[in-house]
C-alpha cells in the first residue's frame, strides 16, 4: 500500500484508501497550529494525493495543487490515513436493492447483540426500580416526576454535545469511540442505511459502555440506599441516551414503517421525527445534533448564528488546540439517496 520514495513515505493504490471523508476526519489532528489556511492547505494536498495514479509522488501532488505545505507535512498526513481500520472504508454489498455499508448479516442483531442490550436495559430498570420502592410520600413522588423531566430534557442536550463531538473530531482510529466516529461519518455518507440495521445491532455499541457504570451504580444503591431521585434520575436519564440511537433511526424512517406509537410520539414533539432530523443531514452537517427529542436545537444552533452554542465551543478548541471541526468545511464525497 506504501512505497518509499526520498525517505517519505507515498501512498499508491488509491482504490484501497478509506473515502476522503475519513482524510478529513483525521487531518484535524496534524500538528500545523491553527492558522485556518494552511489546514486547508493539508487538505488539499492529502486528498489530491489520494485521487491521483499510482506512483505519483507526494512532492509531485503538492505542486500541482499549488499548496503551500511541506513534503513532511503531506506525508505525515498521508501516513496517517494509510494506517486507519478497515470499519471506515464502505463495502458495497447489495441488499434488498439497496446499496448498504454492510453486509446483510453485519446489520442484523446476534445473541451477542441482545445479551448487551438486555443486560443493560436490566441493570437499568433495576436502578428504576429501586427508586420508585423509595417513595413514601406525595412530596417524594413529585420529585422523582421532576427528576424524570429532568433526565428527558438533559438526555436530549447530552446526545447533541455527543454527536456534535464525534461529527467533528477524531477518527477511526480514536481509542474507545473510533468506531462511532466512523460509523457516524458512513451514516453522514449514506443516512439510510442505519434504518436496516436490527433493534440490538444498532444499540448494543451504545448500551455496552454503560453496563459497568450501571452495575456498580445498582450495587452501590442497594447498600448505601441511595435517594429516589437519584436513581430514578440515573436510570431515566441512560436509558434515554442509549435509547437515542434508535430514536435516531425511527427519525429516518417513514411514517408508514413506524410503530403506530413511535409515529404518536414524534408527532407529539416528544421523539425526534425525520422532519426534524432531516435539517441536519445537510452538508456540511453544522446542527440540529440533538436526536432524543431536538428539544435543544433551536435554542443551541441560534438559526445557524456565528454565535450559537457549538459555534462558540468550536472557535475555543480551535484557539486552545488549533484543531478544527469538519463541519467548518464542505464534505468532499458525495451523499446518497436511498434506492428504492
Amino acid at each position: 500500500m506504501r512505497t518509499c520514495c526520498g525517505g517519505q513515505s507515498v501512498l499508491k493504490n488509491s482504490s484501497q484508501l478509506p473515502r476522503l471523508s475519513v482524510i478529513r476526519a483525521s487531518v484535524s489532528s496534524v500538528p500545523s497550529g491553527p492558522q485556518r489556511n494552511h489546514a486547508k492547505s493539508i487538505r488539499r494536498v492529502t486528498q489530491a494525493a489520494v485521487s491521483a495514479p499510482d506512483g505519483v509522488a507526494v512532492q509531485q501532488v503538492a505542486a500541482e495543487s499549488h499548496a503551500d505545505v511541506t513534503v513532511d507535512e503531506a506525508c505525515a498526513m498521508l501516513e496517517r490515513v494509510a494506517v486507519l481500520s478497515d470499519a471506515e472504508r464502505p463495502s458495497t454489498a447489495v441488499s434488498s436493492g439497496r446499496v448498504t455499508l454492510e453486509s446483510p448479516e453485519e446489520l442484523a442483531s446476534t445473541s451477542e447483540h441482545r445479551v448487551l442490550v438486555g443486560s443493560a436495559m436490566l441493570l437499568l430498570a433495576g436502578i428504576g426500580a429501586q427508586g420508585l420502592a423509595g417513595i413514601h410520600n406525595s412530596l417524594e413522588g413529585a420529585c422523582v416526576c421532576a427528576a424524570v423531566a429532568a433526565a428527558y430534557v438533559l438526555a436530549d442536550f447530552g446526545t447533541g454535545v455527543y454527536h456534535w463531538s464525534v461529527d467533528n473530531y477524531g477518527s477511526g482510529a480514536t481509542p474507545i469511540v473510533g468506531d462511532q466516529i466512523a460509523a457516524f461519518q458512513g451514516h453522514h455518507q449514506r443516512p439510510w442505511t442505519i434504518t436496516q440495521r436490527q433493534f440490538a445491532n444498532n444499540l448494543h455499541k451504545v448500551f455496552k459502555p454503560f453496563i459497568p457504570f450501571a452495575a456498580a451504580w445498582l450495587t452501590a444503591s442497594s447498600l448505601l440506599h441511595f435517594a429516589p431521585v437519584a436513581n430514578c434520575f440515573m436510570s431515566t436519564f441512560l436509558f434515554l441516551v442509549c435509547m437515542s440511537q434508535q430514536f435516531h433511526a425511527w427519525g429516518h424512517m417513514k411514517k408508514s414503517e413506524l410503530p403506530k406509537a413511535v409515529l404518536a410520539l414524534q408527532e407529539a414533539g416528544l421523539l425526534i421525527s425525520r422532519r426534524a432530523h432531516g435539517a441536519h443531514h445537510k452538508a456540511p452537517f453544522e446542527g440540529n445534533y440533538c436526536i432524543v427529542s431536538g428539544l435543544w436545537n433551536e435554542a443551541l444552533d441560534q438559526q445557524g448564528s456565528d454565535q450559537g452554542f457549538f459555534r462558540k465551543l468550536e472557535r475555543f478548541v480551535a484557539a486552545r488546540t488549533g484543531v478544527e471541526p469538519r463541519c467548518w468545511y464542505e464534505p468532499k464525497y458525495e451523499i446518497e439517496e436511498m434506492q428504492e
